[in-house]
């Protein structure tokens, strides 16, 4: 795409809310002047009543246990309930994905100090099976420290941060980690909400599965029982305009931060650095979302352009023969397009309906071989709570156009190398048939990373959560299956309140399917029961 097509686009999606940002902003500045600041008042939210400063307002917290004076959980997380911690009773669905879009801040209180601190503290051990062996081994053990801070919340602005300091055994190795997961800075000017820093940006009103959320990178390589910390914060600048029952949403995420997959390559493979965007303006990635938010219905549509966060793979252009022979393989980040639409409502007082789709269109997908085929996900999804117990049920359903077989392995390919070894030396000068055979035992691998391995898929997933002990108790289970490709993963888990502030939870996390998919290949990897024992503060 030329690069003025580029700026145009760009232009397109931010020129008019910033005219609106600029022209609302001038005349809230010109009434503060005039009537000076008043520390301390209420802020207006999206509808401009007091404390309803919605998701511009809130901090997304990760879903962790925490005291009645710590922010609200607006994240929109769908694994809000999937911490250790007990839940508050309402529906599973709501708990889960309040889609970032509703609750109060509880920081605007009277007390001494003009900030909330609060976090917590925990320890985790993760026992799973060795590798290709018929034994036991310490897949992450750990203590974590988390610390946030949110500020009173006054009439212009306030702030969230949280830092977590781990130490331990986490992705194969023991290391001591310093995360600054969340530090930003909210600003409210009449209908305009504005944050600014560090953070995590969610999209969906589903459950797990959100097509329409391509803003945050995860990392599936951490062991944790809180689905949250896998997701992974970046700087942005995200604005609303506020006009109910009509928000506008803006998004720019200007660094490019990759997801993680616990992925490993064929024998003969060697991953070298990777081609990520730089540090350019242009390379950012941009996204705009209309609301609409009815007393009966909420619904959203929604349009980002910028690069993707799961990266693909490519040949390097590095095939080396001889004892130490390889080839290399670089990860390379690609953009595309992605049209999204979501909504939520309720049936005859008592079922939850929710849904959402999106259709992402990768540019160039045809040249470059790096890069997923174009595809359509759409989740339709139903809740309730029966007293104590709380369900929701999804159908998943995914279709890939233009799909492709993978090619059948080249002569010369990885597939080669795992079983002949050496090569002739002319043999490898010759790049065209070297890259073609690399590209045909390297698509598969993509085709699984992307969710691609068949054209039709037909998945279900069901989250099942039962409170007892007058709700100290909570027993909840989370579970995928992906009938198209035999995969699966479940999350049992069960937690108790000793007291309070001190859980206890036992759990596992497992994943399965066949070798040649993702959830099968990265099994051995992952799979793992687990205790934590975790006091909130």
């Amino acid at each position: 795409m030329k690069e003025r097509d580029l700026v145009l686009r760009k232009l397109a999606v931010f020129v008019p809310l910033a005219a609106a940002v600029i022209g609302t902003t001038l005349t809230h500045a010109g009434a503060a002047w005039a009537q000076g600041p008043e520390a301390g008042a209420p802020a207006a939210g999206p509808s401009g009543a007091p404390a309803a400063a919605a998701d511009a307002a809130s901090p997304p917290p990760s879903g962790d246990a925490a005291p009645a004076a710590a922010p609200p959980d607006t994240s929109g997380s769908a694994s809000a309930t999937t911490d250790a911690s007990v839940s508050s009773g309402s529906g599973l669905f709501e708990s889960s994905q309040t889609s970032a879009d509703s609750g109060e801040s509880e920081s605007e209180s009277g007390g001494g100090l003009p900030f909330d601190f609060n976090g917590y503290v925990r320890a985790d051990a993760f026992v799973g099976k060795t590798v290709g062996q018929k034994s036991a081994e310490m897949k992450a053990a750990y203590g974590e420290l988390s610390l946030k801070i949110q500020t009173k919340k006054l009439k212009y602005g306030d702030a969230f941060a949280e830092a977590r300091l781990r130490y331990g055994l986490q992705q194969g190795s023991r290391s001591q980690l310093v995360d600054l997961r969340e530090a930003y800075v909210n600003m409210y000017a009449g209908p305009f909400d504005l944050r600014l820093g560090q953070q995590v940006i969610v999209w969906g009103r589903a459950d797990a599965i959100n097509p329409t959320n391509n803003l945050t990178p995860s990392d599936l390589r951490v062991h944790s029982p809180n689905e949250d910390d896998r997701r992974v914060g970046n700087f942005a600048a995200r604005a609303y305009l506020n006009f109910q029952p009509v928000r506008i949403e803006g998004v720019w995420v200007p660094l490019y931060t990759p997801s993680e997959l616990p992925f490993t390559l064929p024998t003969g493979a060697a991953l070298v650095q990777p081609r990520f965007p730089d540090f350019n303006i242009k390379n950012g990635t941009e996204a705009a979302r209309v609301h609409l938010e009815l007393p009966a219905f909420e619904a959203s549509v929604s349009y980002l352009y910028g690069y993707a966060p799961l990266p693909g793979f490519e040949y390097a252009g590095n095939f080396e023969t001889g004892a130490n022979y390889h080839v290399d393989v670089r990860r390379v980040a690609y953009n595309h397009q992605v049209i999204g639409a979501d909504f939520a409502t309720t049936l005859v007082d008592w079922l939850g309906v929710r849904g959402e789709a999106a259709l992402r269109q990768p540019f160039h997908y045809k040249s470059r071989n790096y890069v997923p085929k174009p595809d359509l996900m759409y989740v339709l999804g139903i809740d309730h709570t029966f007293d104590t117990v709380s369900v929701i049920a999804q159908y998943v359903g995914k279709y890939t156009f233009d799909w492709e077989k993978p090619p059948p392995p080249g002569l010369y390919g990885i597939d080669y190398l795992q079983t002949a070894g050496a090569l002739d030396p002319d043999i490898a000068k010759d790049q065209q048939t070297v890259s073609q055979s690399v590209y045909s035992a390297i698509y598969p691998r993509n085709q699984q990373i992307f969710g691609q391995e068949t054209q039709v898929q037909h998945m279900a997933s069901l989250r099942v959560e039962w409170l007892a002990l007058h709700q100290t108790l909570s027993m909840s289970a989370l579970g995928l299956v992906n009938f198209s490709t035999g995969e699966w993963v479940a999350f049992p888990k069960v937690g108790y309140h000793i007291t309070d502030a001190l859980v206890a939870t036992v759990g596992a996390e497992l994943y399965e399917g066949p070798h040649d998919t993702l959830f099968g290949s990265i099994s051995g990897m992952l799979s793992a029961g687990y205790a934590e024992l975790k006091f909130s503060y």
